[in-house]
Order: C-alpha cells, then sequence, then structure tokens
C-alpha cells in the first residue's frame, strides 16, 4: 500500500510540472495542483508540497507555495503546519506572506505556524512577526510574539525591533517585548525566571602585560 502511494505522488507530481503549471508569466496552474492532492492521505501532503515547490521555476516558486498551502489546507486543516514548515524553507522570501495566509485559514494553529515559519526562515523573522500580527486579533498579539521568540531566541531582538518599529500592527493590540537574557525565557518565549537578568555594571576589564604564551607553537 505504502509503494502505491509514493507511485501516485510521484506521478501526480510529474502531471503537475510536466503540463502547464509553470510558464514565462508565472501563471501557476491551479487545476494540476489539486489533482496533484486529490488521492493523497495527510501522510504524504507535506511531501507533495515540498516536492511541487521544489521543482516550479524560480519565478513560479513563491506561487506555487501559496496555492499548494490552500489546497493543502483545504483538503485537510490539519497538515497546515507540516505544509509551512517545507514551503517556508524552500520560499524563503515569501514566508511572510505565506504565514499570513496560513493563520488566516486555520486560526487554531496560529500557536504552531508562528514558530514553524520563523524555524524555517530565521533570516526573515522581523517580516513573518509583522505579516502574523496584522493577520491576527489584538487578543492573539502577545501568543504570536511568544511564539515567534520561543521558536528562535537568539533573534529576539530583532523580533522586538521589528514589533517596536511602529508597522507590527493595524489595530490597538499592544505587544510586551522580552528584555532578559535568553536563559530567563521559558517554552513560549515570556520570562520565566525574573531571577536571571542583564549585569547591572559593565565587566572589569582584564588587564595584562605582554609577555609569552608557551603552549604556542612558535613560542621562543
Amino acid at each position: 500500500m505504502k509503494k502505491n502511494t509514493r507511485l501516485f505522488v510521484g506521478i501526480a507530481v510529474a502531471i503537475a510540472f510536466g503540463g502547464t503549471l509553470t510558464s514565462v508569466n508565472a501563471a501557476v496552474d491551479k487545476n494540476a495542483i489539486k489533482a496533484a492532492f486529490s488521492n493523497a492521505p495527510g501522510a504524504e501532503m507535506p511531501y507533495i508540497a515540498n516536492s511541487l515547490v521544489a521543482k516550479a521555476k524560480k519565478v513560479d516558486k513563491a506561487e506555487t507555495a501559496m496555492q499548494v498551502l490552500r489546497v493543502a489546507v483545504a483538503k485537510k486543516p490539519a497538515v497546515c503546519v507540516s505544509v509551512v514548515s517545507f514551503v517556508c524553507g524552500l520560499v524563503p522570501d515569501a514566508a511572510a506572506d505565506i504565514a499570513a495566509e496560513a493563520v488566516k485559514l486555520t486560526p487554531q494553529y496560529t500557536r504552531e505556524i508562528a514558530k514553524a515559519a520563523a524555524k524555517a526562515a530565521p533570516a526573515e523573522i522581523d517580516k513573518i512577526t509583522v505579516a502574523l500580527l496584522k493577520a491576527t486579533n489584538a487578543k492573539k498579539h502577545q501568543m504570536v510574539y511568544n511564539s515567534v521568540v520561543a521558536a528562535v531566541p537568539s533573534l529576539f531582538r530583532t523580533v522586538n525591533q521589528a514589533v517596536l518599529a511602529g508597522g507590527s500592527s493595524d489595530s490597538k493590540g499592544a505587544i510586551t517585548t522580552v528584555g532578559s537574557p535568553i536563559a530567563a525565557l521559558g517554552a513560549d518565549g515570556s520570562v520565566a525566571d525574573a531571577g536571571i537578568t542583564f549585569p547591572s555594571t559593565a565587566p572589569t576589564p582584564v588587564t595584562a602585560t605582554p609577555g609569552i604564551d608557551p603552549a604556542r607553537y612558535n613560542a621562543p
């Protein structure tokens, strides 16, 4: 049964990209994409999504990724997070738009989508955060922020700058940014240990007199 499923996936992908899916006008054949997913089980959908986007021409990848997301989610909403993870990694420049569309289609998976998109395209984490905040209502803004920060804690300053830049939301939602060290954050990006703080004073400068390191290979 598994062998037959894989065979169908291969045929579906081949049909989708052997026909009129791509063109010089970046036109994506929606019917071909629907055909690729028509009889596929949920477990195979992320694989199909990855194959369709990976094989699309560069000029078509973003549009293909968006249509792949819509078709897959329409057939089985539960695959949304996996599809977002795959396609955002393949088309990072479109990750913000893809993540925003995903939360509009499946708002029940907003937290998971935010994490998946941030991990798949960390270089676009600022744009992803802003896009997700604009796509969600004010009550979810803190959760979105926390989820993105928890996904890639080392980039929390980048996320903070994006949120504080002023273009993060069209609503009146309030975001509380994190000013604590990464070690103080919990799994959801919020401060879990308030006792861990940044030093209040600058570190003591280290001074030393010129000398010779006997461990160096060229030491006399």
